[in-house]
């Protein structure tokens, strides 16, 4: 009895251990794919509360990907271990990198409400950057909302 329920244990603690450490669900390796970070915030989190989660992307624009990833927020199973997105209500206006630089402007939604919080803009522009720069070709990011760089 004792022995049944110990191998009950390890097989659930090695299935949250594989599944914690994977891609989200439904994330799987295919042709044209990129693994990518992308961050969303989790307390306690590497910076500001904000972690790095796993997607695949295209790999034909993994930098579009990886913020299009960023604006459908965390999976299910990602907000059950803690995360939450940052980016409500938003969607991708424009998005270049050239000479090292990323400049993306988003567009708010008619339905958005404003910033929930004092280090909501912060978080948020932090997560777009982190969540860029991890790509060799892109050294700053330039953040706009609506056109606006001083959205805070």
């Amino acid at each position: 009895m004792k022995f049944k329920l110990a191998f009950k244990f390890l097989a659930c603690l090695t299935l949250i251990l594989l599944t914690s450490a994977s891609p989200a669900a439904g994330q799987r390796r295919a042709p044209g794919r990129k693994l990518v970070k992308v961050y969303f915030y989790h307390d306690p989190g590497e910076f500001i509360d904000l972690s790095p989660v796993k997607r695949y992307v295209s790999a034909l624009n993994p930098a579009r990907g990886a913020i299009e990833a960023f604006l459908a927020g965390p999976t299910r199973q990602e907000s059950s271990r803690g995360f939450e997105g940052v980016a409500d209500e938003f969607r991708i206006g424009s998005l270049g990198i050239a000479d090292g630089t990323a400049r993306i402007n988003f567009v708010a939604s008619r339905r958005w409400m404003g910033w929930a919080g004092d280090l909501a803009p912060i978080r948020f522009k932090k997560a777009v950057e982190l969540t860029l720069k991890q790509f060799p070709n892109v050294r700053s990011v330039i953040v706009t909302l609506n056109g606006d760089p001083n959205f805070e």
